[in-house]
């Protein structure tokens, strides 16, 4: 068992944390191990600013959705190839092996561009129809304030009875 850190080591560590490196690298800098740092800051209310991690970890999730992107669209340009081929064979063999690649390219581009789904244009449209709302409750509002009631403007009504298609 590690003898116990002293109160130096203990002050080296908060120091390091404060001055923004992260836990392992205050590990590295200090030679404490990575969950005693956790444990000392932690017992400080020292807490490690994890914006840098979840900026690169953004970027990877981005790097790695354009990756499938490329791959699915490199996948139907093989399928392509794979169908001139078919379509060009007499050989009743080389028929059904292109066909079965066809087949297996294209699952393979329908299960990669599934990993992200489809874009979330009902996200788009409920917001511009929310501001639309907004913006008709706010003049609605307006209207109120601006024309005493004897003298708004009149509100249209459908027609009414049997004249109607």
């Amino acid at each position: 068992m590690p003898a116990p850190l002293t109160p130096e080591q203990r002050e080296a560590v908060l120091a390091a944390a404060r001055s923004g490196a992260s836990r392992n690298e205050v590990a590295r800098q200090t030679g404490v191990s990575p969950a005693s740092v956790t444990r000392i800051c932690t017992a400080a209310g020292v807490s490690f600013d994890r914006t840098a991690t979840a900026i690169a970890v953004e970027a990877r999730v981005i790097d790695q959705k354009a990756a499938r992107v490329n791959l699915a669209g490199n996948l139907l340009d093989d399928v392509a190839e794979a169908r001139v081929r078919l379509h060009r064979t007499s050989e009743p063999r080389d028929f059904f092996d292109l066909a079965r690649s066809v087949a297996v390219l294209t699952n393979a581009h329908v299960r990669i561009i599934s990993v992200d789904g489809p874009p979330d244009e009902s996200a788009e449209v409920g917001s511009m129809l929310g501001n639309l709302f907004k913006m008709l409750q706010a003049q609605h509002g307006a209207d109120q304030e601006q024309y005493p009631e004897a003298t708004r403007p009149p509100v249209l009504e459908p027609p009414q009875g049997d004249d109607q298609p």
